[in-house]
């Protein structure tokens, strides 16, 4: 068994303490790991659409794949979708991951205006 100094204890003692977080970051990473995942996601990051403004804007062709994606975004509460008349509107509703996005944005990007 290996003897750890107390710098590897304190992180050792952290990841069990936090476990929950880390199945949460992760998950949160699969979903955003899909490019039309991601996309959506910039998308509703600028404004609120319905999946046919978003089919254009990410440049699908494949309108029962977006709502697809839609749809696991929605259940995993990083977005809310609302009724209008005859259309459903997605917002993003998680500020936790606007701001990594905005992060990645500005890290990775000249202008912050999507990926």
């Amino acid at each position: 068994m290996t003897v750890l100094n107390s710098t590897g204890l304190e992180i050792k003692k952290q990841f069990e303490q936090n476990d929950a977080v880390c199945h949460k970051v992760i998950s949160l990473f699969q979903l955003t790991a899909n490019k039309t995942r991601f996309r959506i996601i910039c998308t509703l990051m600028r404004d609120d659409f319905s999946v046919n403004e978003i089919a254009e804007i990410i440049g699908s062709t494949q309108l029962p794949n977006v709502s697809q994606q839609l749809k696991l975004l929605r259940l995993s509460g990083i977005i809310e979708s609302r009724k209008e008349s005859a259309h459903v509107i997605y917002k993003l509703r998680d500020e936790k991951v606007r701001k990594l996005i905005g992060f990645l944005q500005e890290e990775f990007l000249q202008t912050k205006v999507g990926i």
